[in-house]
């Protein structure tokens, strides 16, 4: 009984993976589209399908699907039961893109052409200095423990946690700075 019981199972897992070989070789040669992964997490993220060209296929394109969410913000806006709204998601990718801006740095890789020592890159200097006072105005309006969350959340691309409430209220507070 135990035997026929062990042979069913392995029978199941055998036509399963069989059923699993040919939709994999089915959706290769682009027969069959890709079901992707299921379930409520898979479902919340944003999916975007994009064409890729394969490598010596001869400029033949093929459909690929890809998760959009580029930082933890992202990731916090597009879940499920997430509490932030668009306006607080705006204020976080504008935080987003001072904090990077303000934080890149010149390059420091030796050059032996002269006429880059000698023309500088003032534009990038300008933005970078812009930024740096966005993010300043931001840092001051926010209390110490919404300075931590925006700036882990938004800034380091952490994950947010159990910082949700503290992280929308110091968002909400940066909309209404830039509300003005």
């Amino acid at each position: 009984m135990a035997q026929t019981i062990e042979l069913d199972r392995v029978a199941q897992i055998l036509k399963s993976d069989r059923r699993y070989n040919r939709l994999r070789r089915e959706i290769e040669a682009g027969t069959a589209d890709d079901p992707g992964a299921d379930g409520p997490a898979a479902a919340a993220r944003k999916i975007v399908q994009d064409a890729i060209a394969i490598a010596g296929s001869g400029g033949k394109t093929r459909p690929v699907r890809r998760v959009a969410d580029e930082c933890a913000l992202d990731r916090f806006y597009h879940r499920a039961n997430s509490s932030l709204t668009a306006q607080q998601y705006g204020a976080g990718l504008k935080f987003r893109r001072a904090w990077l801006c303000s934080a890149r740095r010149a390059r420091v890789t030796q050059t032996y052409d002269t006429q880059e020592i000698e023309r500088g890159d003032l534009v990038a200097s300008e933005v970078s200095l812009d930024a740096r006072e966005v993010v300043t105005a931001a840092l001051e309006v926010l209390s110490s423990h919404q300075r931590r969350a925006v700036v882990a959340v938004c800034g380091e691309d952490q994950v947010v946690g159990l910082r949700g409430k503290t992280l929308c209220s110091g968002l909400e507070r940066l909309h209404e700075l830039w509300k003005k």
